[in-house]
C-alpha cells in the first residue's frame, strides 16, 4: 500500500466499528503494513517481538521471514491475521515454544518478508509449504491461525493432506461457516451483515494483495474433517437483538466450527477477550495448543 499510514486513533476507531457490526465475522480491518501490529502492542502493553529468525528464499528473488524456536513434534505454525506479522504472536510465542517446536512467519508483503502477492489463499498455502521445506522444518504440523489466519490454515490443511494433524482457530474470520447459519437469525439486520462481509473481503484483498473472488471460494471448498480442531471464540453480542437471539447466534457459530470435523472439535468461549485473544487471554491459546499437541502425540 502507498500513501500516508492512518494514525492509531483512526485505526482503532475503525476496528471498534468492525467488531461492533462484525458479530459473526470477527476480523480486524488492518489498513497499514507493519503499523497494525505495532499499534496493538502499544495499545495492550505487550512486550515487543524480538526477532530471532531469518529470511529464506522460496523461489528466485523472493524470500519470506521465518522464526522457529523450541523442540518437539508436532511443529506449530503460527498464522497471523490480516495485515499483521510475526509480532502479533509475541504474547504466546515463547510459551508455545516451551511445549513443542514453534514457527512464526511473515506472509508475502508482511513484516520482514519481501513485497508482492501470493495470488490467493491457495497461493499463500503454496508459499508456506515452500518456506517450511526450504527452512528444513518437518511435519507433522499443527497450524494456529488468528482471524484471517484461520481460513488460510483451513485452506492449507486441505491442500497438504497428511501433513497437518490439527488446527487451532483463534477468533476466526470464517464467513463461509456462518452465512447459512447466522445470517437468517439476524432478521432485518441480515442485509447489513451481508454488506459487511463483502466489505471485509474487499479489505482482505486490498491489504493482502490477493484475488478476492478466488479467495472467497476457497475456504468453502476446504475439507478438514478428521483433523483435531481447537476453536477459541471471543464472546460477542449484537445490541439490537435480544438475549435469546444472541444465544442462538453464538450456538450457530459453534455449530459451524463443529461441522468442520465432527467428533474432533472443541469450542471454547474466550471470556474476557476481544478479537485479539492471544493478547487478552494468552492462557487460553496456550491451553488449547497443549491439549491438541498432547492428543497428537498420543
Amino acid at each position: 500500500m502507498t500513501g500516508r499510514r492512518p494514525g492509531p486513533r483512526w485505526w482503532l476507531a475503525r476496528f471498534a466499528l468492525a467488531i461492533s457490526v462484525g458479530l459473526a465475522l470477527a476480523v480486524v480491518i488492518d489498513l497499514a503494513r507493519g503499523g497494525v501490529t505495532a499499534i496493538w502492542l502499544r495499545y495492550l502493553g505487550a512486550a515487543a517481538y524480538v526477532a530471532q529468525g531469518q529470511q529464506i528464499e522460496i523461489r528466485a528473488g523472493h524470500a519470506l521471514y521465518i522464526d522457529c524456536r523450541g523442540e518437539g513434534s508436532p511443529t506449530l505454525v503460527l498464522e497471523a491475521g490480516m495485515g499483521a506479522d510475526s509480532a502479533t504472536w509475541s504474547p504466546v510465542l515463547d510459551d508455545l515454544a516451551a511445549i513443542t517446536r514453534t514457527c512464526v512467519y511473515d506472509r508475502t508483503g508482511r513484516g520482514r518478508s519481501d513485497d508482492g502477492s501470493a495470488g490467493d489463499l491457495a497461493g499463500m498455502s503454496s508459499e508456506l509449504s515452500a518456506l517450511l521445506a526450504s527452512a528444513g522444518e518437518r511435519g507433522p504440523y499443527v497450524l494456529v491461525g488468528h482471524s484471517l489466519g484461520t481460513v488460510i490454515g483451513r485452506v492449507h490443511a486441505s491442500l497438504v493432506p497428511g501433513e497437518i494433524v490439527g488446527l487451532v482457530l483463534v477468533d476466526g474470520f470464517d464467513p463461509d461457516l456462518f452465512d447459512g447459519r447466522v445470517l437468517p437469525l439476524l432478521g432485518l439486520l441480515e442485509g447489513e451483515y451481508r454488506g459487511n462481509t463483502a466489505e471485509l473481503w474487499s479489505q482482505v484483498a486490498s491489504v493482502e494483495g490477493i484475488d478476492v473472488e478466488r479467495s472467497r471460494a476457497q475456504p468453502a471448498a476446504a475439507r478438514v474433517d478428521g483433523l483435531l480442531l481447537e476453536v477459541l471464540m471471543a464472546p460477542r453480542a449484537e445490541a439490537r437483538l435480544d438475549a435469546a437471539a444472541n444465544e442462538q447466534i453464538a450456538a450457530a457459530r459453534a455449530a459451524g466450527y463443529e461441522a468442520l470435523s465432527p467428533g474432533n472439535t472443541t469450542v471454547t468461549v474466550a471470556w474476557g477477550a476481544g478479537h485479539m485473544v492471544q493478547f487478552d487471554r494468552p492462557d487460553l491459546v496456550v491451553e488449547a495448543v497443549r491439549r491438541i499437541v498432547t492428543i497428537a502425540r498420543g
